[in-house]
């Protein structure tokens, strides 16, 4: 009789509970919505970075000439964007040791050249962003067409990136 009570309790006790519900975090595993939206909004991600044409100081590691994994990811997305035109990129920046201003300038052209070799030149200088910044009426029109979903083939046309899949992010 207690062998058969012992299994009684253990096989009530050995049932999946109920997944926890969190009122303030999103569910874990892999998130199918994720490639979609992102898709939706790389495009105007892109018409942003075209409008700017900047790096920051941001794009490297402190201190130092080598670009972080965020410069990284700037930077070839502005190679496949400047591919077929290329153009200049403009670093801004506070630091005050022309010497290391002098060598980032250099590793992000560098960078550059490495990862779109066959394209067009690609300059990186000093100076401010190009873009112009937006106003009040321009940001809630802004808003509207973000809310406005485009398929990312109809955006930019991106080098060895059509009917891919990728979101270019």
């Amino acid at each position: 009789m207690l062998p058969s009570l012992a299994a009684i309790c253990l096989l009530a006790g050995c049932h999946d509970p109920e997944p926890t519900i969190t009122m303030n975090s999103p569910p874990g595993g892999d998130d199918t919505n994720r490639t979609t939206v992102g898709e939706y909004f790389a495009y105007h991600n892109d018409q942003g970075m075209m409008a700017d044409l900047s790096i920051a100081d941001m794009h490297f590691i402190a201190d130092s000439e080598h670009l972080s994994g965020t410069g990284e990811a700037r930077l070839e997305r502005y190679a496949e964007l400047l591919a077929t035109s290329g153009g200049r990129l403009y670093y801004d920046t506070k630091i005050q040791d022309a010497t290391l201003v002098d060598a980032r300038l250099r590793v992000a052209r560098e960078f550059l050249m490495q990862v779109s070799p066959g394209s067009k030149r690609i300059d990186v200088v000093l100076g401010m962003p190009r873009g112009r910044g937006m106003d009040a009426v321009e940001s809630a029109a802004g808003r509207g067409v973000a809310q406005q979903p485009e398929p990312r083939d109809t955006a930019y046309h991106l080098t060895g990136a059509v009917d891919s899949g990728s979101s270019g992010n």
